[in-house]
């Protein structure tokens, strides 16, 4: 035992972990200057913002160096249980007060526990377990259904807190799925799935009135009425122009194609009015360049925007921001959704892009660990992160300059919560464990 657990630590990635450990320093520093005030922080500071995110960085550490010393084996086994056990947090959370209008989070005297940041951990281990068992085939449709309701049932529980940001989040999933044979079409039927969701939220957050002669219909009413045209004319081309022989396929899948449209179409009506609070209806409508309020619900990125360009080429320097710290509270929010302004405004285009470089490293480096596995178990679990690290950072990063809705996605390694530092943690140092046993497991 004791030398296999040499071997671990002698086969742990070295790359891997040292990029953690900066994008670590790298986080902290950015929350320690968002608390600045001017003058001389606090030296105790068990009980301020960067002081208890210090603490968490620490468990993290803790917890992830006993996470190096787990067999294998039992990671791949416990899968299920972390999952299942996950959602009965999820399911007890919906009972507890509302914190800034969502039931999200357990509070505990200071410190705050949000289960949905462990349902990405959980659930990438079960979608692992569930691939990779002997036997168990991604092509079968009762394979495929199961990671379908593994990956549906927590989003369905987040999106009654509701927590619309974390529950998109899910959706990387797909990635995964087609990179263990998922069909090329799935994700051409995902791109007509955003497409639909995109023009229908714009319709209903537009509230558009559309007249076919004299009779006025809602732009969610016209726009199905305009898919039911396409399908109708998509089915007319497949039974005149197709081979007989392909036919009966086609038509079955545009019939699919057919009724997730219309479901979505139809479906944004409910969401839209009885899921979406008023604050992130108004998100979508300035993302959408509907509404303009400065004032208001489009403060946060206005803000968020003059103080990355007050960043320039090079920055202001560390401690020096004017804009996105606590001094003057320019940028609300700015130690978590925003904190990429910190960063922006501090180290400027040079140090975001640097930033961006490492951050991509990251991500290659996780791939590129996946795909020398052995252990078919490991290899779907470093995309299964590698594709939720992807997510958050093009959702943060385009929420904070105004090409996506603010929805409440943190940076990992950067933004506040010691749920997401101590899930995204985990994550990095459970793939550093699994792949140490590269060269013993054969699967």
């Amino acid at each position: 035992m004791k030398n296999r657990n040499l071997s671990i630590w002698k086969n742990i990635d070295k790359p891997l972990i040292l990029l953690y450990f900066v994008l670590s320093v790298m986080g902290y520093l950015i929350m320690y200057s968002s608390s600045f005030k001017g003058g001389e922080l606090p030296h105790f500071f068990f009980n301020t913002i960067y002081g208890k995110q210090l603490i968490w960085i620490i468990l993290t550490i803790l917890m992830g160096l006993f996470a190096l010393i787990i067999d294998g084996n039992f990671i791949k086994n416990s899968s299920y249980y972390l999952y299942g056990f996950v959602l009965i947090l999820l399911i007890v959370v919906l009972f507890m007060p509302p914190i800034k209008g969502a039931r999200s989070w357990f509070y505990f005297s200071g410190f705050s526990f949000q289960p949905s940041e462990f349902i990405k951990l959980g659930l990438s281990l079960a979608i692992a377990k569930l691939l990779s068992d002997v036997g168990s085939k991604f092509k079968d449709f009762k394979t495929k259904l199961k990671a379908f309701l593994l990956i549906m049932i927590p989003s369905i529980l987040i999106a009654f807190q509701p927590d619309p940001g974390t529950m998109l989040v899910f959706s990387c999933f797909i990635f995964v799925l087609y990179r263990e044979g998922l069909s090329g079409n799935f994700l051409l039927i995902a791109l007509f799935t955003i497409l639909i969701a995109i023009v229908g939220i714009f319709l209903k957050a537009s509230n558009s009135i559309f007249y076919i002669g004299q009779f006025p219909l809602s732009g969610n009413l016209f726009f199905g009425f305009l898919l039911i045209i396409g399908f109708v004319f998509s089915f007319l081309i497949i039974r005149y122009f197709v081979l007989p022989r392909y036919r009966k396929q086609k038509i079955r899948s545009l019939i699919f194609i057919s009724i997730l449209g219309l479901s979505i179409s139809g479906g944004i009506n409910v969401v839209y009015d009885s899921i979406f609070k008023e604050r992130h209806r108004t998100r979508f409508q300035i993302m959408f360049g509907i509404k303009e309020d400065r004032k208001g619900a489009g403060y946060n990125i206005y803000q968020a925007l003059s103080a990355i360009g007050s960043g320039e080429s090079f920055g202001k320097g560390f401690l020096k921001g004017t804009l996105s710290n606590d001094k003057y509270k320019h940028v609300p929010e700015q130690n978590t959704d925003f904190i990429f302004c910190v960063l922006a405004e501090e180290w400027g285009f040079i140090g975001s892009l640097f930033f961006i470089i490492l951050y991509l490293a990251t991500l290659i480096r996780i791939i590129t660990i996946s795909e020398r596995q052995r252990s078919k178990f490991t290899r779907i679990y470093g995309y299964c992160i590698s594709s939720i690290l992807f997510f958050h950072f093009m959702i943060n990063i385009a929420m904070v300059i105004g090409l996506a809705p603010v929805i409440g996605i943190p940076l990992p390694f950067f933004s506040k919560g010691g749920s997401a530092i101590l899930s995204f943690g985990l994550m990095i140092f459970l793939l550093l464990r699994l792949d140490a046993e590269r060269k013993v497991v054969l699967r």
